[in-house]
């Protein structure tokens, strides 16, 4: 039988843990591409190894992943438009009650998609 501290360490898998830094260094499923049904489609909110993200599918169709909450904004990712048009205008607006969309964060989250491949 196990121990508790076992046991902790088999089955806790957020970022930072033994389990969860193995997991994330291979691909795991998070959702069926139906869920994602085309290009600039709403995205989807996903929890995957206790991380919240946003799965969405670009302008030319490629599925990514972001951290649900922009990183210089800290607003959620997953709601708003989808369109790089409402990205500029967003952004460019400088208003803190502007609402972040899933693709101000794309935008904002492209270095780091592309180093993911």
């Amino acid at each position: 039988m196990l121990s508790r501290a076992d046991n902790d360490m088999l089955t806790q898998t957020d970022k930072g843990t033994p389990m969860g830094e193995l997991f994330r260094r291979f691909w795991l499923p998070a959702l069926l591409a139906d869920e994602l049904p085309g290009p600039d489609c709403t995205p989807v909110r996903v929890t995957l190894l206790g991380e919240k993200l946003v799965a969405f599918r670009d302008t030319d169709g490629r599925v990514g992943f972001v951290d649900a909450y922009c990183p210089h904004r800290t607003r959620r990712c997953s709601s708003g438009a989808t369109r790089n048009a409402a990205c500029a205008a967003s952004t460019t607006a400088g208003s803190s009650t502007s609402t972040a969309t899933a693709s101000t964060c794309r935008t904002a989250s492209r270095a780091a998609l592309s180093r993911i491949g």
